[in-house]
């Protein structure tokens, strides 16, 4: 098995994805940089900001196993703090935080609410190559295809 990690940190803007010890890309303040067997690579990085009512609509089968995708990943490690605009719904998730039982045997999670405006999550997560194989070819290469198709139909 391959682990894969994932960790992001929005403190710094800055995000990480490695296959261990194979691939390595990293984007910090929308610069980024990829390695593969330690050597850099350029990335030419172009991001397209999208309404959030441009986002074309999604079928369930393609949410469902983003979801069964998501459960499969391993936690690591998660900290962070979080903060809503409306204090009430602060009270409310500071609640909610604080019946789950947020420590594990074999994981860390320290995640906090503050009433203070302060947002910034930091987390590393695992998932073995075979799991993203398997996904790859039911969900997300039919799903590629498909936003494929709908971006030439536009086009035309």
């Amino acid at each position: 098995m391959i682990p894969i990690s994932f960790w992001c940190d929005a403190r710094k803007k800055s995000a990480c994805l490695r296959v261990d010890g194979i691939l390595s890309a990293e984007w910090e303040k929308g610069k980024g940089k990829a390695k593969i067997l330690f050597i850099s690579v350029p990335v030419p990085l172009r991001i397209q900001k999208n309404k959030l009512f441009g986002i074309p609509p999604v079928r369930w089968k393609y949410l469902k196993g983003f979801f069964s995708f998501l459960k499969e990943w391993k936690m690591k490690k998660v900290e962070g703090t979080f903060s809503l605009p409306d204090p009430m719904m602060n009270g409310i998730l500071y609640g909610w935080m604080s019946t789950l039982q947020t420590r594990g045997p074999d994981r860390k999670i320290d995640l906090t609410v503050n009433f203070l405006g302060e947002n910034w999550v930091k987390g590393e997560f695992r998932i073995p190559i075979r799991t993203i194989l398997n996904h790859f070819g039911s969900w997300m290469y039919p799903l590629i295809r498909e936003m494929r198709a709908r971006k030439r139909s536009k086009e035309v």
